[in-house]
């Protein structure tokens, strides 16, 4: 009954009116168009370890455990960051083993990586599942890791420093209680930034707490290195090819290095696609009402014609 509820929410927008597919939006008689000046980078992290590789059988890749959507906003000349839960419900495509596509229907989000063939299908499926659950934006590039790929980013950074939001990982790390300044190493980032007691329903909320001190310290580093030396940058990039999946070519990258310094980051850009939790089914499940969420997607991508 709460999974009828829920999914009738879903399609419930009083007042939203579609009216040139995403570029065009009229909200509670108010119309928007999107902003071209916008640059979008997804951003997550899988639940698997050392290299990443692409398989011939789909439908067997690891779950998306960490999904950000990075705006480079050149009009407003921001950078904002959207957390999205991977346990979000939404339309998802499903593949066969053969690489078939079977259907689309839906389910967690993070499943969308798995529907693929741990390659380039599956950062592509998993980008068209978030740009649908936002509307139809478009999403122009993509940055694929996994638990290696936290380890070495980190030190590619040169460790990265936060607060510590909770104790959700302080009996693995005792140094990792909530209040704490703690720098991340080689030894707790992993836990850090994936850790969850999946006994404990949405413990997911934990997690993507401690995942938004570690991002938005990530990302200024990578902000500051980029302006000092982008070049540097880059191949230190290319050194860590093994754990990382993206879009990005070097010609790509030095255009986006060039936007990255033309705009700003602050650490309240950090914005979380809300919904609600509805605990009766065996894995949590989370529910994104569209009239609560379109405000949010309105600011973020949309310009008031």
């Amino acid at each position: 009954m709460k999974r009828l509820f829920a999914l009738i929410l879903l399609c419930l927008v009083p007042g939203l009116a579609l009216a040139q597919g995403y570029q065009l939006v009229e909200y509670q008689g108010v119309a928007y168009e999107y902003n071209p000046k916008i640059t979008t980078i997804l951003y997550a992290g899988v639940d698997s370890d050392g290299p990443m590789t692409t398989t011939d059988r789909y439908s067997i890749a690891p779950r998306a455990d960490t999904i950000n959507l990075i705006i480079l906003d050149e009009y407003h000349q921001t950078m904002r960051i959207l957390a999205i839960s991977r346990d979000t419900m939404t339309m998802i495509d499903r593949y066969t083993m053969d690489g078939t596509w079977r259907d689309r229907y839906v389910s967690h989000l993070g499943y969308a990586y798995t529907y693929g063939d741990g390659g380039r299908v599956s950062c592509e499926n998993l980008v068209h599942a978030v740009s649908r659950l936002l509307g139809g934006v478009p999403i122009h590039e993509y940055v694929v890791t996994n638990q290696s790929g936290i380890v070495a980013g980190n030190a590619l950074v040169g460790c990265v420093e936060v607060t510590v939001p909770n104790n959700d990982v302080a009996h693995l790390h005792p140094e990792l209680t909530a209040g704490a300044v703690v720098t991340l190493t080689d030894e707790n980032v992993a836990d850090y930034t994936l850790y969850r007691d999946i006994s404990i329903p949405f413990s997911n909320n934990g997690r993507l707490a401690r995942q938004e001190t570690f991002i938005k310290a990530f990302v200024s580093r990578v902000k500051a290195m980029v302006q000092a030396d982008p070049e540097a940058f880059w191949h230190s990039v290319e050194a860590n090819a093994g754990h990382m999946q993206t879009s990005i070519t070097r010609s790509q990258y030095l255009g986006l290095a060039q936007k990255l310094q033309s705009v700003s980051f602050e650490a309240q850009r950090y914005d979380y696609l809300g919904g609600f939790d509805v605990g009766d089914n065996e894995y949590d499940e989370v529910y994104v009402e569209e009239a609560e969420s379109w405000p949010l997607i309105l600011e973020l991508f949309y310009l008031e014609r």
